[in-house]
């Protein structure tokens, strides 16, 4: 079995052909002369005929010459190769998948995908903006590598990470009269009015705070069609503190009291199954980034 080539070999074969001289091949390998006389007479002796014409210390025989542009190509690709490796490792080049809440995707999302693109401009990010148990489900899937969601049920396939702790608050507008009640008001507020669900509300399962939580007037799942419900006068919602539009949208947040519901949400990845670099740093990004989105917004950092 033949010895493998060695690319450091072939290097200074190519120098030595392209300029016709073991000199240049020796300073630009760092290498002494004579070590380099050593090494193309092993590279003839690998590959089994005269590199090199007698009397002409770097002048090309027809084999030479015929094997030149092949060794040239090996280590052009070894090169890229060799740097792309590098990249990867060091998390310059690669993907990232993400899955995260739709209220996160419209103001938090856009921040940190502009931060970590100036740090890793080389880097293609994929994100996807689901409910939270959907988030669960595309990381423990694999569709996504990290995940932003309420933690709620543990789950031994995955590994989370608590950032924040918030609470529920009603979202109307300013005109309504729960927007005039005051700084908060209780859940029982809630009884007669027109009530729009979304897909945060599984986070509210429970706690026995009413049936008409379980039977909404309205059923909406985008974002958008939401708000733009709420907007309309069509109903109230429901959200976190997280979630609350911001005050562009001209809709009021009333927290909501009595009794006092939490939620815990964090960073999702599989729990047996570790994060390429580019991965690494995206959730260290998130963990920092998550936690001062959430103290901005009034909510409690946990780390």
């Amino acid at each position: 079995m033949a010895a493998p080539l060695k690319i450091q070999q072939l290097r200074q074969f190519v120098i030595a052909a392209r300029n016709q001289s073991f000199r240049v091949a020796a300073l630009e390998t760092h290498r002494s002369q004579a070590a380099i006389t050593l090494a193309m007479r092993a590279l003839q002796e690998e590959a089994g005929g005269q590199l090199f014409e007698d009397g002409h210390q770097a002048r090309l025989t027809p084999l030479g010459q015929a094997l030149l542009p092949l060794l040239t190509e090996l280590i052009t690709v070894h090169d890229r190769v060799q740097n792309e490796m590098r990249r990867i490792v060091r998390g310059e080049q690669g993907s990232v998948t993400l899955s995260l809440m739709p209220s996160l995707a419209e103001e938090w999302l856009p921040g940190i995908l502009r931060r970590y693109r100036q740090a890793h401009p080389g880097v293609k990010i994929h994100a996807a903006d689901v409910s939270s148990p959907r988030v669960a489900e595309m990381v423990e899937s694999g569709l996504a590598e990290l995940g932003v969601a309420g933690l709620a049920t543990p789950n031994v396939l995955l590994r989370a990470t608590p950032v924040a702790r918030d609470t529920f608050g009603v979202v109307c507008r300013p005109d309504h009269r729960i927007a005039a009640a005051g700084k908060s008001v209780p859940w029982k507020a809630l009884r007669d009015e027109t009530l729009i669900s979304n897909t945060t509300f599984h986070a509210l399962q429970g706690h026995d705070l009413g049936r008409w939580l379980e039977t909404p007037d309205l059923v909406l799942q985008n974002r958008g069609s939401l708000i733009a419900a709420v907007q309309a006068g069509l109903g109230i919602t429901v959200l976190p503190t997280l979630a609350r539009p911001p005050a562009s949208h001209g809709l009021a947040f009333v927290p909501l009291t009595a009794p006092r519901v939490t939620r815990i949400i964090g960073t999702l990845r599989r729990a047996e199954q570790s994060l390429l670099p580019a991965a690494v740093h995206m959730h260290e990004l998130m963990l920092k980034s998550l936690a001062e989105f959430a103290r901005a917004r009034g909510a409690t950092s946990l780390i």
